[in-house]
């Protein structure tokens, strides 16, 4: 008899205790679905993040891309007056004035939107 109680005993501090190690693995999955998530949230912030800053990148292209160009018709403009200086202080000025005064007033090969134009 005092076996079988012992044994009852013993059964139930066994129940008990997987009760307790079922509620303290419940709890700790509680706490890995809490860690998952803050997780999940952290990644979409980077995923938002790393769309506005490719955003930027592009931005950043692209006006890298316009400043480039505005440098190339400044060159031009600057070898077209390095042009016109060259002819009209040369010997002959006299003659090279003319014409250039007519493109002067055409408005040269630029037109006022400062793009390029086809003569």
């Amino acid at each position: 008899m005092h076996t079988v109680q012992h044994g009852v005993q013993q059964a139930g501090q066994a129940r008990q205790l997987a009760q307790q190690l079922i509620q303290q693995t419940q709890q700790g999955s509680q706490q890995y679905r809490m860690m998952l998530q803050q997780e999940q949230q952290n990644i979409q912030m980077l995923e938002q993040i790393l769309q506005r800053e490719k955003q930027a990148a592009q931005l950043i292209e692209q006006s890298l891309h316009s400043n480039e160009l505005a440098i190339q018709r400044c060159q031009e403009v600057v070898n077209i007056c390095n042009q016109m200086q060259g002819q009209l202080t040369g010997p002959e000025m006299t003659t090279l004035q003319q014409p250039f005064n007519n493109q002067l007033q055409t408005g040269s090969q630029y037109n006022y939107a400062g793009t390029f134009r086809q003569q």
